[in-house]
């Protein structure tokens, strides 16, 4: 159906799926995304909803978890959504499992501000005169509910269980029972919505990852900007010539594509298992097809499993992809829900009244410009910066710091343009910054951003406050940025003019010394990067995924503990256990109480690695300080103890005297 027919939605009930089905195996390289509630106890039942991959909905939970029903609200092409739910109500259900359901139902339906369309097997006749006691609950919902039955039809045999209910009725169009599946006793129902409720046609959006960037930068580079800024100088209309003739060549070399999201995607033995269990789908109705394939599908769900684990297997070698996919597993994606309530309790629904809302409370936490400025005292200087411009290869130097991303700002044009075109656009930039230091304006296109809504963790996501905003400026504003911070640090760092106090946004600093563990000022103690460690995992590839999430949810209470110990003991305790630990293994090693050959004393790591039973070894990192060296650390403090404590006639001894002396430490180390 989804090749042939190519619907937008399908609804399944009885889809008689279980965990061990992958979706995947469903959808194939369709367009399509399924949205699956399969039976948690037992077999059969199930529903199952297949829609194109470029709607957007969000999926609604169910109040009631024992209930067959999925539920998804679908944002249509005017804004607002349209709630759709399908039903499915086994025959055995009792009089109390169904009331359960119309509860369920009635939750659905007075939750929804939106049209809702009911549909699945209800099990229940609809064109029959007689009612059983265990579904005169639900036949007494649909007729107090203004819900209007749009199929009468029969839909098995000469019964209509089958059902298809909407709050209105004037945006469902053409009801009709289709012919069934093969594997169905059931017959089908087919409609089409209005076309007010239809989901947004898919977009065409610039596929900037395949532009022909020689072509583009080509045609900048022989571009005349002298004559195009001449009939304008300032900034305002040079920046929007600009904008205009990189819009141009953009349309000239940069094409078009269809956002696609990701999908699984096979190896060619699977594709050819699936295309060949796909046709004999089409014959299972005769008896001699069933066992191949039953045979067939066993083989898929075998070769398919195997090909998870190769692949979760290769992706769990890097740290960085362990992480992101335990994530995955343990974490929802965050979204904006469908709803938002501010603080005077005021609820927006539709998504221009969410934006509204976001914006004036990320409005509220800044403060309107009134137009006075502040008297700031001045500094003697004997010196002061002048002259400040900008040369091109400045600006190309920038340029190609930015990151190759292909989200857009408020003028349009993405990152990678400016970074993959460096070389011809410097040029005209260099001309723009330049006049723009010379009468103290910027273009107003600087002047705006886009801002994106980031939910917090562990935050109510129906209040504002929630959420974090995100802004994306114009490349070219933060290359000028960059460019003045560093003509303007130099000069403030060599005029003193910055208070030796100020750590923030400062290169080199941090605002580490501002805080205290146990009343020990940070500064006085080494910073973090200062131990040179860092914490790797090393979980078996072989071992399951739940095994995994444990021993990774292990790892993480194993760095809560030390977390906990290091703010009880403090960084001057553990900083003198470490030291006491060096000292100590240094006099092994010099006068041969360890395996250790003392010619090694030069090269070895101040950590040892070690293996425990979570997988974690510690290693040194590779930007190690120089004063990190464990001899250039040892060393100092050695030539630095009193007499008696090196003459110890035993490892215990020097152990106790070392711990009973009082010295600094610190100043033989980092000095």
């Amino acid at each position: 159906i989804l090749k042939v027919e190519q619907p937008d939605i399908v609804f399944i009930t009885e889809s008689w799926l279980t965990s061990r089905i992958p979706t995947s195996l469903i959808i194939a390289d369709l367009p399509y995304h399924a949205i699956r509630r399969d039976r948690s106890n037992g077999r059969g039942g199930g529903t199952l909803i297949v829609l194109r991959d470029h709607f957007h909905y969000s999926i609604l939970g169910s109040i009631h978890s024992s209930l067959e029903s999925l539920s998804i609200d679908l944002l249509t092409s005017s804004s607002s959504f349209i709630r759709l739910c399908v039903v499915y109500r086994p025959p055995s259900y009792s009089t109390t499992q169904t009331e359960n359901l119309v509860d369920g139902l009635s939750d659905l339906l007075t939750t929804s501000p939106h049209p809702i369309i009911f549909i699945g097997d209800f099990n229940s006749d609809i064109i029959s005169s007689t009612i059983p006691a265990t579904e005169q609950s639900l036949h007494s919902f649909v007729s107090t509910s203004d819900l209007s039955h749009l199929i009468r039809s029969p839909t098995r045999i000469d019964r209509c269980i089958d059902w298809l209910l909407a709050s209105d009725s004037s945006i469902v169009h053409n009801p009709s029972v289709i012919p069934s599946f093969p594997t169905s006793d059931h017959f089908g129902i087919s409609f089409s919505i209005d076309s007010r409720c239809l989901p947004p046609a898919q977009s065409l959006v610039r596929d900037f990852a395949r532009a022909n960037y020689d072509h583009l930068s080509s045609f900048l580079l022989t571009f005349d900007w002298f004559t195009t800024f001449s009939q304008a100088p300032d900034p305002e209309n040079m920046y929007s010539n600009f904008v205009s003739v990189i819009h141009h060549a953009i349309d000239l070399f940069v094409p078009y594509h269809c956002p696609k999201p990701a999908t699984h995607s096979y190896p060619p033995h699977i594709r050819k298992l699936i295309k060949h269990r796909n046709s004999l789908f089409t014959k299972y109705n005769l008896l001699s097809i069933r066992p191949q394939y039953e045979k067939c599908s066993r083989d898929l769900l075998f070769q398919i499993k195997k090909w998870n684990q190769f692949c979760e297997h290769k992706k769990l070698k890097n740290t960085k992809d362990l992480y992101r996919h335990i994530r995955t597993l343990t974490q929802p994606k965050p979204s904006i829900p469908k709803q938002l309530i501010d603080s005077s309790g005021n609820i927006a629904t539709s998504t221009l009244d969410i934006a509204n809302t976001l914006a004036s409370r990320f409005a509220s936490h800044f403060t309107l410009d009134d137009g006075l400025v502040p008297s700031i005292p001045s500094h003697p200087s004997h010196s002061y910066l002048r002259n400040v411009s900008f040369f091109p290869h400045d600006v190309h130097k920038a340029l190609k710091q930015l990151s190759p991303s292909c989200s857009t700002g408020h003028d349009n044009i993405p990152q990678i343009v400016f970074r993959k075109c460096a070389r011809a656009l410097s040029l005209p930039l260099c001309d723009i910054f330049n006049i723009s230091m010379e009468t103290g304006t910027v273009p107003s296109l600087w002047k705006f951003s886009l801002i994106t809504p980031i939910p917090k963790p562990n935050k109510n996501p129906q209040s504002p406050d929630s959420y974090r905003p995100i802004a994306i400026l114009s490349p070219a504003s933060k290359t000028m940025e960059r460019l003045v911070k560093h003509k303007l640090a130099p000069y403030l760092y060599r005029s003193n003019i910055i208070p030796n106090y100020q750590h923030g946004f400062r290169s080199g600093s941090s605002l580490a010394p501002h805080y205290l563990i146990n009343n020990v000022i940070l500064e006085q103690v080494p910073q973090q990067r200062d131990l040179g460690v860092q914490v790797l995992p090393t979980l078996n590839n072989s071992a399951s995924i739940d095994d995994r999430v444990k021993k990774a949810t292990t790892v993480m209470h194993i760095m809560l503990r030390a977390v906990s110990r290091l703010s009880f003991l403090g960084l001057q305790a553990l900083f003198e256990r470490r030291v006491t630990y060096d000292l100590v293994l240094a006099r092994r090693i010099m006068y041969g109480d360890t395996i250790l050959d003392r010619s090694k004393f030069f090269l070895f790591a101040p950590l040892r690695e070690r293996t425990n039973n979570f997988g974690i070894y510690i290693e040194k990192t590779k930007s190690t300080p120089r004063y990190h060296c464990f001899s250039r650390r040892v060393a100092r403090i050695l030539n630095a103890l009193p007499t008696h404590v090196l003459s110890s006639p035993s490892i215990p001894v020097f152990k106790k005297r070392l711990i009973t002396l009082e010295f600094d430490f610190r100043k033989y180390i980092f000095q």
